[in-house]
């Protein structure tokens, strides 16, 4: 317990630094770091499909996964929608050409170049204009809170389990903590951005609506419905590593496993920020 928690305080304090500093000095750096997060997500999904069993097509990942920043930072969602195309068509080709693959090795080449790879690019439209600096936050700290709080209430709580044939330590009460994590995490976002506007300087966006009040119930919701999903991106992960009969998808963080396991919660986190201020962006 006490390594994990200390493994988690770096991290956060770690992150909040490239976060904060890397976008004073230039977005890109963000970028890179995006990259490096994708690569490694990739290749520890890459490895829990090996070890369940599948041949996902390396060549066609390492493509897509290449190319993925410098598409979506050129080229917006196109950029992205093109990094998925090329990563399919290559493993398409690879399929039709070499016929040591099955179809299942496809199919997990296809879902890998979805998740992780996919989602992680989000990351960097919401960097290069979906949101700015608040959306970026917003994505990391309702999962953050989300899952701090979900732990603590689980640990000091107990009780019923939740779905102990996914994930036997999770319990109904820290499920609940968690969503009131999500919201949390939400409204400190509110208070830093549209409240205060401690951080409003330092993005593109400083405030999610120009009324505050609308704001906050915006940001209430959206912490609620960021709790929920980032308890489901958990348990995905949860699944599919018991799936593939491992217990972390890499050893990378002492206490915490690999990439993977700690960006399952952002995973889905990302789609819902992005969606928000795409929405924003459309009606506004």
């Amino acid at each position: 317990m006490v390594k994990r928690i200390a493994t988690a305080s770096v991290l956060i304090v770690v992150l909040l630094a490239l976060v904060l500093f890397g976008r004073l000095l230039t977005r890109l750096l963000l970028d890179f770091v995006v990259f490096a997060c994708a690569a490694v997500a990739v290749h520890e999904t890459y490895g829990a499909f090996k070890r369940a069993g599948y041949s996902p097509i390396g060549g066609a990942l390492v493509a897509a996964t290449v190319l993925m920043v410098p598409l979506t930072v050129l080229l917006g969602p196109s950029g992205l929608i093109v990094t998925v195309a090329v990563g399919a068509l290559t493993a398409l080709s690879v399929f039709t050409m070499k016929h040591n693959y099955e179809l299942k090795d496809m199919l997990a080449t296809a879902f890998i170049l979805v998740y992780p790879l996919a989602l992680t690019g989000i990351f960097s439209l919401i960097n290069h204009g979906y949101g700015g600096l608040l959306g970026i936050l917003l994505a990391i700290v309702v999962p953050v809170m989300t899952d701090t709080m979900a732990y603590f209430a689980g640990i000091t709580i107990g009780g019923k389990k939740l779905c102990p044939n996914i994930s036997p330590k999770k319990t109904v009460a820290g499920a609940v903590g968690g969503i009131i994590g999500g919201i949390l995490g939400a409204f400190l976002i509110f208070v830093l951005f549209d409240w205060t506007g401690a951080l409003a300087d330092l993005s593109e966006v400083d405030a999610l609506l120009p009324d505050k009040w609308l704001s906050l119930a915006v940001y209430l919701v959206i912490g609620y419905l960021g709790g929920f999903i980032c308890e489901m991106g958990d348990l995905a992960a949860s699944w599919i590593k018991r799936k593939a009969g491992i217990k972390d998808f890499g050893k990378i963080f002492p206490g915490h496993g690999g990439i993977m396991d700690r960006l399952d919660s952002i995973l889905f986190m990302l789609p819902v920020v992005y969606t928000l201020f795409a929405l924003l962006g459309a009606l506004l």
